[in-house]
């Protein structure tokens, strides 16, 4: 008893059993409707035969019997067909006026009637006329009685079927079912696999629950081994991430003794050359000092180069914004390009313009931009042999109203197709042959575009310039935030 209390409790074998016991009850109903259709047929047919059984066998002693005046015998003829269960009332009129009536003289309803007649010499005198009234009510009944007793048995029958098949359900199907869902809910080791049984006969077929079983043991296997990997790499990747943070300081504090371990000999040495040009030596020791002074200066450079990468791939580089007077900047960076110029003793025109739309005062970085203008204007300078170098400062109001863009135009020889995009790898050499009339690491570019990219913007080369009468045009295009007054 207890099993089958707790096959009850089974909600879903009792949502079984209520669909079992529905579609029985709907087969019942249909089954038990026809049943009682044929039977409806069969009764009704039966007695309407009542009317062919007066018709062949009471009508001719009906006849005789009242041609005779034997009323008694009418009596009896009458009272035997009354008694019929389908005939509800009998009905007889004679021609001499007697009437003979029995049953219910107040139904009225599926009448028939025969003509009472006696033939003489061939000719029938009508004695009378029969009226018989069918009834149906007994059928009704039948009917009635019939069809409680197929609905009582037929749910009787199904309610059995439904509490047999909710017991053999709990027992193949759903205890099991639960045992696996509790066994999961309990589950509480992620790395261990999960080692589902059941307890059913090992020599049944594999089926479903088989299925699910073994599928479910099979996933948790897999977790378990994806779950101790991941362990793995997470205790890995902090080991490399504390490394990582090391390797970091250790490379901050590298760049810092090195900047101030080589800059403090090369300074010196370039004040003691400046102080051998200064000094009363003669003219040849004058242009070896002006000579290693240079060479110097280019090394400081190129150190100052390789630093720079070193600290933007540190994240070790720090923005600050000021506001600058945009005048002021434009004419220092117009003089830092005629420098240049002359550093590479060449005649070029440095012109330097500044759109009428551009405020009186950027709020950038003006170190780290003027970093970039310088290295495009040294660049300019160094692949132009004759022409013009052009700085303009202008405004993106199709962009965006608070950037501003700078660019820096030459009438170089410009930049073979392939290479546009390739310039500002680092390490990159326009002409990297033995023959290069320049040298340089190739980090100038690099280093302009991840400084603009930190400071919000972009760095791009365009060959051939946009700009008439130039060939190539490098253009920086960066946030200027809180825009001054524009310029007159």
């Amino acid at each position: 008893m207890t099993f089958v209390r707790t096959a009850l409790r089974d909600r879903l074998g009792l949502r079984l059993v209520v669909v079992t016991l529905l579609v029985s009850t709907l087969f019942s109903a249909v089954a038990a409707g026809v049943q009682l259709y044929l039977s409806y047929q069969r009764q009704v047919g039966t007695a309407f035969q009542v009317v062919d059984r007066v018709s062949a066998t009471a009508l001719e002693p009906l006849q005789n019997a009242l041609w005779q005046f034997d009323f008694e015998q009418v009596d009896i003829i009458l009272r035997g067909i009354q008694s019929d269960p389908a005939v509800a009332h009998v009905l007889l009129n004679s021609s001499t006026g007697h009437v003979f009536e029995f049953g219910d003289s107040e139904y009225k309803e599926r009448k028939t009637n025969f003509e009472l007649v006696h033939q003489v010499d061939g000719d029938e005198d009508l004695i009378g006329s029969l009226t018989i009234y069918l009834s149906l009510d007994t059928i009704w009944a039948s009917l009635w009685a019939q069809f409680l007793t197929l609905v009582a048995t037929n749910l009787i029958k199904a309610y059995l079927v439904a509490i047999a098949l909710l017991v053999f359900y709990y027992r193949l199907v759903t205890r099991h079912l639960s045992k696996i869902a509790r066994r999961v809910e309990a589950f509480d080791e992620p790395n261990a696999p999960l080692g589902l049984e059941l307890d059913r006969p090992a020599t049944h077929r594999a089926d479903a629950i088989d299925k699910i079983v073994s599928a479910l043991n099979d996933m948790s296997l897999r977790s378990a081994l994806q779950i101790d990997a991941l362990e793995r790499e997470v205790a890995q990747r902090k080991v490399a991430e504390q490394e990582a943070l090391t390797a970091s300081l250790a490379r901050k504090r590298f760049l810092a003794n090195m900047s101030h371990e080589i800059r403090t000999p090369l300074n010196a040495m370039m004040g003691l050359f400046q102080l051998i040009e200064m000094s009363d030596v003669p003219e040849r020791q004058k242009k070896q000092a002006s000579t290693g002074l240079e060479a110097a200066k280019v090394m400081l450079s190129q150190l100052t180069n390789v630093l720079e990468v070193s600290r933007i791939e540190a994240n070790a580089v720090k923005l600050t914004r000021h506001h600058i007077d945009t005048r002021k900047l434009a004419d220092q960076w117009g003089e830092t390009a005629e420098g240049a110029v002359q550093r590479y003793d060449k005649d070029i025109e440095v012109i330097v313009e500044v759109a009428d739309d551009v405020p009186a005062t950027l709020h950038v970085d003006d170190k780290r931009v003027t970093q970039i203008v310088h290295n495009l204007c040294d660049n300019a300078a160094k692949f132009t042999m004759e022409g013009k170098i052009l700085i303009h400062i202008g405004c993106a109001p199709q962009t965006d109203p608070e950037m501003v863009t700078i660019s820096v135009s030459d009438t170089g020889a410009g930049l073979p197709a392939d290479e546009v995009s390739a310039v500002f790898d680092r390490f990159a050499q326009v002409d990297d042959s033995l023959t290069r009339r320049h040298s340089g690491t190739g980090l100038g570019l690099s280093i302009s575009a991840d400084l603009a990219k930190l400071m919000g913007g972009e760095l791009f080369a365009e060959c051939p310039s946009p700009l008439s009468g130039y060939n190539t045009t490098f253009t920086l295009h960066i946030p200027a935030h809180h825009m001054g007054e524009k310029t007159a």
